[in-house]
């Protein structure tokens, strides 16, 4: 398919009609881990298998530790009953996996969706020799319906397509946005690049037309880019030795997504438990922090099913007894933000348990391993790794109801920000709230031309300006917060509740 026809198509599509938006806000500085399991079974030219879902119980493990994103793969067979002309979800199988999505957002995290295909179903490849971009479309507007009124899951459409054209890729992908569109859902959208997805195919151009891919409710806001980078020697994620931090391949993608305009998440990174990995893998997160105007966040490989390490090399699983590994806790715990998003190394918090009943006896993985030879391959990472979870339906059986927590909010400490008069706009602050615990007022919001601006940002919409603001100043209260000891009235808890609700209240 040449440029021009993708053009033509890309129009054809977009003319869909619509169902009504509802309004959706931006996002904080995500960050957190894969737990997989309901993906067992896929390989790398997207063959099914038998899928494991991961106990419940590591997602309050890990988000109460400071994840607030959790990506949970899954394959495109297992949702439709390994039917892709299915008009509805399995129903044996989705409300397996969906519990585990819920359980994530009741607790405020994010939960990224990862179709765990690699641009394919049973080998062929989607919109060419495998399912059409109109079945693929259908999968995504079947999860659309499902959760367009829960703007913390994140749709991510694609994981890892290689060895195919991008051309095709863009077009299936242009086909999956417009339905989720169509079926009302704004959640926001996840686009994968070619050659799984490294920061390398987006700066060569290799990835350029899924730069053409349009959102039919305006903007780019919602369209982030997916990047995987792993810090062994060659790139995949199948050795246990990291030999670069990777700021040889992140710093040329993040000027260029600046130059592009454009914002990026890193949803696979990693590497293994040994002290190179402790050593180079906090130099990567410390550079995403700190160029969060263009990362939204990360998501580590891979906690879930798989045995904890070293029975898998890349294992982020906790032990049996509860206890995570020093990779976690040493190089990627210090840079998780917490629910909100804060931006912070010295939040700690002790985790629940993971219960030992949760381990089971190994089972080997069916994936081939690609030789690492041609660049254009990449090894699968989950070849001979065993999974170590109990079964899906024994987690999604025993399971406790979830809610969540605010033990640490006290009403009493916190200041009734309600009862503040709603200043006008003035001297062209679009701000309104007033409330400042700790000193940190939301940062102004103004206009020019058409686009609104906060705290060096751009944005199409005056409320997601505002949520920005808000979700700004909610970042820089918690931060004091943690620094200052978490005392009252000066708390995380009191920072994320009623300030930042009555700030969100005002800017709608």
């Amino acid at each position: 398919m040449n440029l021009s026809a993708l053009i033509s198509l890309l129009g054809l599509f977009s003319a869909a009609a619509a169902a009504p938006i509802t309004p959706r806000t931006t996002l904080p500085r995500l960050g957190g881990l894969n737990l997989a399991g309901c993906d067992f079974g896929m390989n790398v030219w997207g063959w099914s298998g038998t899928s494991m879902c991961p106990p419940i119980s590591q997602i309050g493990h890990f988000i109460e530790q400071g994840s607030n994103v959790i990506r949970l793969p899954v394959g495109w067979q297992y949702l439709v009953g390994n039917n892709p002309a299915s008009t509805t979800l399995d129903a044996t199988y989705f409300p397996i996996y969906d519990r585990l999505v819920q359980d994530v957002t009741s607790r405020g995290a994010y939960a990224i969706i990862d179709i765990h295909n690699y641009g394919r179903w049973n080998s062929g490849i989607i919109g060419a020799d495998g399912p059409s971009n109109m079945a693929f479309a259908s999968l995504w507007s079947l999860l659309a319906k499902k959760y367009a009124d829960n703007d913390h899951v994140i749709f991510g459409l694609m994981n890892e397509p290689h060895d195919q054209d991008i051309i095709g890729v863009a077009a299936a992908c242009q086909a999956a946005v417009n339905a989720i569109r169509s079926a009302g859902a704004r959640n926001t959208i996840i686009l994968p690049g070619n050659q799984w997805t490294k920061a390398e195919t987006w700066t060569s151009g290799a990835n350029n037309p899924i730069l053409a891919i349009t959102d039919p409710t305006g903007g780019l806001d919602r369209l982030l880019l997916d990047v995987h980078k792993y810090l062994d020697a060659d790139g995949s994620g199948t050795s246990h030795e990291c030999v670069t931090d990777g700021l040889d391949v992140l710093a040329p993608f993040v000027g260029w997504l600046k130059t592009n305009g454009r914002r990026a998440i890193i949803t696979e990174m990693g590497g293994a438990n040994t002290q190179s990995c402790q050593t180079y893998i906090p130099k990567m997160l410390q550079y995403v922090v700190d160029n969060n105007d263009v990362f939204v966040g990360f998501t580590a490989w891979a906690a879930g099913s798989f045995q904890p390490y070293p029975g898998y090399e890349l294992s982020l699983t906790p032990n049996a007894d509860g206890s995570d590994n020093a990779l976690w806790t040493k190089a990627i715990k210090p840079f998780l933000p917490g629910k909100s998003g804060v931006v912070s190394s010295t939040t700690t918090s002790i985790s629940k348990p993971v219960s030992s009943s949760s381990v089971v006896a190994s089972l080997s993985s069916s994936k081939p391993v690609p030789t690492s030879s041609s660049p254009s391959v990449k090894p699968a990472r989950s070849s001979s790794s065993a999974p170590s979870a109990a079964s899906s339906s024994t987690a999604a059986s025993t399971s406790k109801p979830v809610t969540p927590s605010s033990a640490a909010s006290s009403s009493a400490s916190v200041p009734a920000w309600s009862s503040q008069p709603k200043p006008s706009v003035l001297a062209g602050n679009y701000q309104t709230f007033t409330g400042a615990l700790g000193g940190f007022s939301a940062p102004a919001v103004t206009k020019a031309g058409n686009k609104y601006y906060t705290n060096g940002q751009e944005f199409n919409s005056l409320i997601d300006a505002l949520d920005r603001s808000c979700y700004t100043q909610m970042d820089r209260c918690q931060l004091s917060a943690n620094v200052n000891g978490n005392v009252p009235p000066l708390t995380v808890a009191n920072c994320s509740n009623a300030q930042f609700q009555a700030c969100m209240a005002a800017a709608k």
